[in-house]
């Protein structure tokens, strides 16, 4: 395996982890309230990520491998206290559906995004697009109710507003973004869009 694909699954992994901790604190006010992914690795070649909490205050950042469990991360942020204990058993269920607390909601997403975060890069090259490859570069809440992906690709990063308020399950995310990615063309002035609207409507 390239180190660039162990890398990605390596963040895609520390996604899923992120996203058993928030589940577990889904009904309070602490919350993970960014997760990037520097291009900065570890003494082993591991990538790190800067993770940023409230709780319910902001937090200092907290830098960590991609190899770290969701026990590593629930483990980091203890200083801060109040942090719920992590379920170590693996997701057993579908996206929730209807009305649900927008943190639920963002740990099914960071979970969604963590499973297929490859589609990012495979995808634009299946279909015979590598130039729309893109590189994850955050995830985190924009008040309550939206998340905000970004992504670098096309020469910019591009912000993706996703509502947590909708009712409807946000399933397959990252191929969701690498199929609008195909279809952005350079506006008038040359620089590729940076900011849309996720379309939940057609999840």
């Amino acid at each position: 395996m390239a180190a660039e694909q162990r890398q990605q699954l390596q963040r895609g992994r520390f996604l899923q982890e992120a996203a058993a901790l928030q589940r577990a604190n889904a009904g309070g006010s602490r919350y993970l309230a960014r997760i990037a992914f520097p291009s900065a690795e570890d003494a082993n070649g591991v990538p790190l990520i800067l993770v940023t909490t409230v709780s319910p205050k902001p937090g200092a950042p907290v830098l960590l491998p991609a190899t770290a469990t969701r026990h590593d991360l629930h483990v980091a942020l203890a200083r801060e206290g109040g942090w719920a204990v992590p379920d170590p058993r693996p997701l057993t269920r579908f996206p929730v559906t209807g009305e649900a607390p927008p943190l639920l909601v963002y740990a099914d997403l960071l979970e969604d995004i963590g499973d297929l975060l490859f589609t990012l890069t495979d995808y634009p090259t299946d279909v015979g697009r590598p130039d729309v490859v893109a590189r994850l570069d955050a995830v985190g809440l924009v008040g309550e109710t939206t998340a905000v992906v970004e992504v670098s690709a096309l020469g910019s990063v591009h912000r993706v507003s996703i509502p947590l308020d909708s009712g409807v399950p946000l399933v397959a995310v990252p191929l969701e973004i690498a199929e609008h990615l195909l279809t952005v063309r350079p506006s008038a002035d040359g620089a590729p869009a940076v900011e849309w609207e996720y379309p939940v409507g057609r999840c």
